[in-house]
């Protein structure tokens, strides 16, 4: 990845994050006094055929940068896919995150909208079953085996594909090893009293304020996404066989007092002051030893610090397996589509290798599929961190709930860590909590 690239990423980053607003958006339809919920009893899409009526073909996005890959997509893709399909109408709807979520819902409500939805990597759990199943067609097209099988649990529900990746971040650790050196380590952290060891060691505190830390989650010492991510590699799934919530479980406990010890380590005391605003990749700054997070936070592949930086799935008790959390933004079709079977032949189109490598380029992130790693994916890297996620990836997907259970995590991590309650307390809180917020959902008895 070149200089200019990742500078441009950035702020194509941080201007996403931001919800961008964009002339092309446009609003949710209304929503019925009532919802009607879409299963799965349509029949099956037929194949389209090229001489058929003419069909207009709606398609949502969220990830895209103005002026960019708007344009490749309605300029390149568009006119490549009609080569084929010259009966197919494609049109585009720009949203941004800010309205996302307002703008599936009114087209689930009204039971109408566009044919092929933008949607993030743990909402498959939200419109799972609104959304048509594909395994039929998927298995006729013979590419799903290219794709890297931790993108495939993000598009996968009830034992039926659903949509297609397509953007992928893999979140690993990284350390300065050059620092590790310095400080007596051999390597990498990969078990929770060597990242103990390392936090502590690799923190620096001058009046009372961080200068170094020893590591930091994305920013955070609380990140509720590694917290799940720990569970994990401690074999703990997020939900129990009759679908609740599992932080009642041995490693759910082990992995929040291993983050509890981690922050101690940092900051054994609430009252010092964190690191200053950031002013470029803290590992380039050389103000954290190890971080967890994909490569938007790191220096560009093509910086020779990468000599001094290792990358690593992460660590865990000593009994599990670390794994990497790997978040997929993704296209689906919704049950509600009268052009299943054209909106299929697209999104299989944009699925391509070739497709899948051009657009993923542009925001420096990883084709979800190995057959289009190559071009800017050759950088030894990105290599690295693919064969990461290839090897010991697990999709941060069927998430229930999500905008609840986050608030729930941080509210009581955060009362645990303070010391306002113990472990006990706050994995009961948190149990209960979410508990209560499936049941109310109608996802549990």
């Amino acid at each position: 990845m070149s200089k200019k690239l990742y500078f441009l990423m950035i702020t194509l980053l941080v201007a996403l994050l931001a919800a961008c607003n964009t002339p092309a958006e446009q609003p949710a339809p209304a929503a019925p006094t009532e919802t009607e919920t879409q299963t799965e009893t349509q029949p099956e899409a037929e194949a389209p055929a090229s001489s058929a009526e003419q069909v207009n073909l709606r398609v949502m996005l969220v990830d895209y940068i103005p002026d960019v890959t708007d344009v490749w997509l309605e300029q390149e893709v568009v006119p490549a896919f009609q080569e084929e399909y010259p009966n197919v109408n494609v049109e585009f709807v720009y949203v941004n995150w800010g309205t996302l979520d307002e703008t599936i819902q009114g087209y689930f409500a009204a039971g109408n909208g566009a044919d092929i939805i933008n949607l993030g990597s743990e909402y498959v759990a939200e419109y799972g079953d609104r959304l048509a199943p594909l395994n039929a067609q998927m298995a006729e097209w013979g590419e799903l085996d290219q794709f890297v099988p931790a993108t495939l649990d993000t598009v996968t529900w009830d034992g039926e594909v659903r949509g297609l990746p397509w953007l992928t971040a893999p979140r690993a650790v990284m350390c300065r090893t050059d620092t590790l050196t310095e400080l007596g380590f051999d390597g990498a952290p990969t078990t929770f009293d060597e990242m103990i060891a390392v936090a502590e060691a690799g923190t620096i505190i001058e009046n009372n304020a961080l200068v170094r830390q020893g590591f930091m989650a994305d920013g955070l010492l609380n990140n509720w996404q590694e917290y799940l991510n720990i569970m994990n590699s401690l074999g703990a799934p997020l939900y129990k066989e009759d679908g609740r919530p599992n932080f009642d479980s041995p490693e759910a406990k082990a992995a929040l007092e291993f983050m509890n010890a981690r922050r101690a380590a940092i900051m054994p005391s609430d009252t010092i002051a964190g690191l200053p605003e950031a002013s470029g990749s803290r590992l380039a700054t050389g103000e954290v030893v190890c971080r967890w997070g994909n490569l938007w936070g790191a220096p560009a592949t093509d910086d020779p610090l990468w000599e001094n930086i290792s990358l690593s799935a992460g660590f865990t008790d000593g009994t599990g397996e670390a794994t990497v959390q790997v978040f997929n933004d993704w296209l689906a079709i919704p049950a509600y589509s009268q052009n299943q079977a054209e909106a299929v032949a697209f999104l299989q189109f944009l699925g391509s290798a070739e497709n899948m490598n051009a657009y993923n380029e542009q925001f420096g992130s990883f084709p979800p599929r190995t057959d289009a790693w190559f071009g800017y994916v050759d950088n030894p890297i990105m290599q690295e961190m693919g064969r990461l996620m290839n090897e010991q990836g697990v999709g941060f997907a069927d998430v229930r709930e999500t905008a609840q259970l986050r608030d729930i995590l941080v509210a009581e991590i955060d009362a645990y860590f303070s010391g306002l309650q113990d472990v006990d307390t706050a994995l009961e809180n948190i149990n209960s909590q979410y508990e209560a917020v499936l049941r109310d959902a109608g996802r549990i008895d």
